[in-house]
């Protein structure tokens, strides 16, 4: 038997964050998010989505959500990035066709159009929504 040593250049393969949602700390996680896509070598279509995705799913927890605690994960699977948020909250989100002359209520659709895939689920303690984000040009 051969003992060997952990490598220290491991990748990480995700990252998770327990935060309370507050629009003046969107910056701060978007900055995270794209330290993460650079250190798993993401092209730039991957990362702007990425970065839409972080900040609009926790925009709309800001906005929606009375209890703001939740979490926020990053994960590379397998040829895509999943960006989800965890939060309180049982409501489901509504994705419909955008009125375009609105000053909001469109983010998701448009996160729905650039995304791989984009879903939700119930969870014990309010919901999940996720985001997937294809790392080839086959998409996810």
């Amino acid at each position: 038997m051969t003992l060997t040593s952990p490598d220290a250049e491991v990748q990480r393969l995700s990252y998770s964050w327990l935060l309370t949602a507050r629009r003046e700390d969107l910056a701060h996680f978007r900055r995270l998010a794209s330290l993460a896509m650079r250190e798993w070598e993401q092209p730039p279509r991957v990362a702007e989505v990425v970065l839409h995705a972080v900040t609009e799913l926790l925009s709309n927890v800001a906005r929606h959500v009375g209890d703001r605690r939740c979490t926020l994960e990053l994960a590379l699977l397998g040829n895509a990035v999943q960006v989800s948020v965890s939060d309180r909250s049982a409501e489901l989100p509504k994705i419909t066709l955008p009125d375009w002359t609105a000053e909001e209520g469109r983010g998701l659709w448009l996160l729905r159009e650039m995304a791989d895939g984009l879903g939700y689920a119930l969870t014990e303690e309010g919901k999940q929504v996720w985001v997937r984000v294809g790392t080839d040009a086959g998409g996810a």
